[in-house]
């Protein structure tokens, strides 16, 4: 078994500012622009707010928030009266060199990802949202989606249509459907995560991509990471800028890890 550290969302080069951790602990992660996508950020709503609003009153810009969005991963179930809730299910799409090293790692039926992603706290004043004042960004690990069927090329629009990777035509594009139920528990195989410090990858008092070193990542290889990624005198892990996904060999510290911030701080898919 793997486990995969999949960063998704809006980060500096798209969408530029921070996803929220809104005041009732949500990690509502924005996901990225894409234009000409069918579905638009108007469309999509936490709450009866549309992500429109979240962006712009947090200092998004109006014609990006006024665009199309890539919803993937597809989380958090849509509204009853979506034209596709009757044929929803949770499911993450990739494409291109970022699939190609999923392959390459041998990700399949069975693995496990994590998605994390820039997020920096808010309040609600007067009515609108805002980044609360001396909060800093963090990654956070939001959500989870443990693989039970993986499906390729035109498989794609001919049975999940309302995924965004329907209409992609690269040669290697790839869904992963969640599993029915998370292997060993009672939870749906993927849904979103409740903010609890232990899903804050960032070191305290460290810059975003300066994590917390935990015990597992001093022997464990992880993808796009070596032995210079671990700064044990200093007490911190320097994740890289490259790459999308972050592979890792499920031993059973790692497993253990996972299951706890998934079990700890699940919200069963809203």
């Amino acid at each position: 078994m793997k486990i995969i550290l999949s960063r998704k969302g809006f980060d500096t080069e798209n969408g530029r500012i921070p996803s929220p951790i809104l005041p009732d602990g949500t990690l509502l992660s924005l996901p990225i622009p894409e234009a000409g996508s069918k579905r638009r950020f108007a469309d999509v709503t936490y709450r009866g707010v549309p992500y429109e609003r979240i962006i712009t009153d947090l200092g998004g810009k109006p014609e990006m928030a006024a665009g199309g969005c890539h919803l993937d991963p597809d989380l958090r179930p849509p509204l009853p009266t979506a034209s596709y809730a009757a044929e929803w299910v949770s499911a993450f799409g990739q494409i291109d060199a970022a699939q190609g090293h999923l392959h390459n790692q041998g990700v399949g039926g069975g693995d496990l990802f994590l998605f994390f992603g820039r997020f920096r706290q808010t309040e609600c004043v007067g009515g609108r949202l805002r980044y609360a004042p001396g909060s800093s960004p963090q990654h956070i690990v939001y959500g989870y989606l443990q693989v039970g069927e993986v499906v390729c090329g035109d498989a794609i629009a001919a049975s999940y249509p309302w995924h965004p990777h329907a209409s992609y035509t690269g040669a290697n594009n790839t869904l992963y459907v969640a599993a029915s139920h998370l292997a060993g528990t009672k939870l749906p195989g993927a849904g979103t995560l409740s903010c609890r410090d232990k899903l804050v990858l960032t070191a305290p008092g460290r810059d975003l991509s300066q994590w917390k070193l935990l015990d597992w990542m001093k022997n464990v290889p992880i993808s796009y990471h070596g032995k210079a990624s671990v700064h044990e005198d200093e007490g911190y892990f320097q994740s890289t800028a490259r790459g999308q996904e972050f592979v890792i060999e499920a031993t059973p510290a790692v497993r253990a890890w996972a299951t706890d911030l998934i079990c700890g701080c699940a919200l069963g898919g809203r």
